[in-house]
């Protein structure tokens, strides 16, 4: 994937690029989260969370909630707070780097999601499966709708969703 540098030995990086659609449809909150669950489907580690959402948005039942519910946000450290809050990507093009040592990542297999608020209750679901330490491996998202898909969307909120394990 072209714009990623070398790491060190110790780390591994996990690069999710994205397009973030303009939605002229509706209120726009895009309140975005990213975590990891193991292959079990047990929650792993949050790897982004939008400002809004960390600071309080995640009390809301209708935002963001299939991380809310898995999450336990109200226990984390500050550091894993400060390490991951940042603000809402803007709209276009979008790349996130995220670097782990190997001790936060370990090998295995896991379940990689990506939740997105729209407005009221509607929410988009992105997820697939990665393995770690797969080298070079790009993996394709799919969507699901949470409840359902908003009534007026023509396009997903996210596009040209991509992972890239390194």
């Amino acid at each position: 994937m072209t714009g990623c540098h070398s790491f060190g030995p110790g780390e591994r990086t996990l690069s999710i690029s994205f397009t973030m659609n303009e939605r002229e449809e509706y209120p726009r909150s895009d309140q975005l989260v990213i975590w990891l669950e193991k292959a079990d489907g047990t929650f792993f580690k949050t790897l982004f969370v939008s400002e809004y959402l960390s600071y309080g948005g995640f009390n809301d039942p209708d935002i963001c909630p299939d991380w809310s519910s898995v999450a336990n946000w109200m226990e984390a450290s500050e550091t894993e707070f400060d390490a991951v809050t940042a603000a809402t990507p803007q709209v276009g093009p979008v790349l996130k780097e995220i670097v782990l040592s190997k001790e936060e990542l370990p090998r295995g297999d896991y379940i990689l999601f990506l939740e997105v608020h729209l407005t009221a209750d509607y929410n988009e679901l992105y997820s697939g499966k990665i393995r770690i330490p797969r080298r070079d491996a790009t993996t394709p998202l799919e969507v699901s709708y949470r409840p359902e898909r908003y009534h007026d969307a023509t396009y997903n909120v996210l596009s040209d969703l991509r992972v890239h394990v390194q």
